[in-house]
């Protein structure tokens, strides 16, 4: 078979990095548009690839099969965050696309499920109706892939492509009494659950003596190195969100060797044990205060074995190689006109 061309964007770093890296190992070429809105700078926290190619504009013709992304952001064509999704789905009409789909339709701050997937008329704040996209309008006949088996019940329709990492990316370091939570400063608070994070941030300090380390926010995290020694360094690293897919922190977390408390949100529960690779959390600050103070302040040495089991938990289902024979599989199957359908299994089955 001929070198797969695939034309793609920058989007979500994470993302990016692991499919980049499939031109390490299978006859596959990317090429992204540069000048986005979003792009690799020097505190990225993901090193960008030497063998990526770069062009100004799109050219038909040259490749296979483009890869773009979507979030329920997207949908609003007020909101910045999809044009370039919108211009570039407008403008390659020549190949097969594929749209990874990073969020869920929840949106709670702005607008209803509904709305989201199959959009609709709202009225603006100048009190004039104006029209929501919806995702299946703006995904429209491309081929979608979502981040989580529950994302596809959620949206309605999807492929679920579980993402895989390369271990000796993550630094299992000595453990250090802290506490970690990978956040976002952006928005959508009922989708990250920031109610529910902000009182464990409130509560923790006094019942435990240590306070909560976030890292996008009141830590100076200022590149890849900084930040896998700051997870790596983690004795234990916080997850209480309620509608992120499958996030991917989670499992570098377990990849460092940090004990990870985690909402059951989005398949977690079938893969997390409570008190044998990890924690199931119920939405309660209380139990996260009190289940933190017990591991970090009465059980150091058992939370220290069940970091090491969550760690190999990761190292079986979140594996690199596995990841790779899938998005490849997937990116073959699209570029030939294919229109790959999910069985139902998921990678613990």
């Amino acid at each position: 078979m001929k070198k797969l061309r695939v034309f793609g964007m920058v989007n979500h770093l994470g993302n990016n990095f692991e499919q980049l890296r499939l031109a390490e190992n299978y006859d596959i070429e990317f090429t992204y548009l540069k000048n986005n809105v979003r792009r690799w700078g020097r505190t990225s926290h993901r090193p960008m690839p030497d063998h990526l190619n770069w062009v100004s504009y799109y050219e038909p013709g040259k490749y296979d099969v483009a890869i773009l992304s979507v979030d329920q952001q997207c949908i609003d064509p007020q909101i910045g965050k999809g044009h370039i999704y919108r211009q570039l789905n407008d403008l390659i009409q020549d190949i097969p696309k594929v749209v990874i789909n990073h969020g869920t339709p929840c949106w709670d701050e702005m607008y209803t499920e509904d709305l989201v997937i199959n959009g609709g008329e709202i009225l603006g704040k100048d009190g004039k109706p104006r029209q929501l996209d919806g995702m299946k309008k703006l995904v429209g006949d491309n081929f979608m892939i979502v981040n989580s088996y529950e994302s596809v019940n959620r949206w309605g329709w999807g492929y679920p492509l579980i993402h895989g990492m390369r271990p000796s990316d993550w630094l299992d370091l000595p453990k250090e009494p802290m506490v970690v939570l990978p956040l976002s400063p952006a928005g959508l608070d009922k989708y990250y659950n920031r109610q529910l994070i902000s009182q464990i941030k409130d509560g923790l300090p006094d019942r435990t003596g240590f306070e909560v380390v976030h890292t996008n926010v009141n830590y100076a995290v200022m590149d890849w190195r900084d930040y896998k020694e700051t997870i790596g360094r983690a004795l234990i690293t916080i997850f209480p969100f309620k509608d992120s897919p499958m996030p991917r922190s989670r499992t570098e977390a377990m990849l460092s060797g940090s004990t990870v408390l985690s909402s059951r949100y989005h398949n977690a529960d079938e893969f997390i044990k409570t008190g044998v690779n990890g924690f199931i959390m119920p939405d309660n600050p209380l139990s996260y205060i009190e289940t933190i103070n017990q591991l970090i302040n009465h059980n150091y040495q058992d939370t220290l074995a069940i970091g090491q089991a969550g760690k190999q938990t990761a190292l079986k289902y979140f594996n690199e190689e596995r990841y790779q024979a899938d998005l490849y599989g997937l990116l073959v199957d699209v570029a030939s006109g294919k229109r790959p359908e999910w069985n139902g299994t998921k990678i613990w089955a």
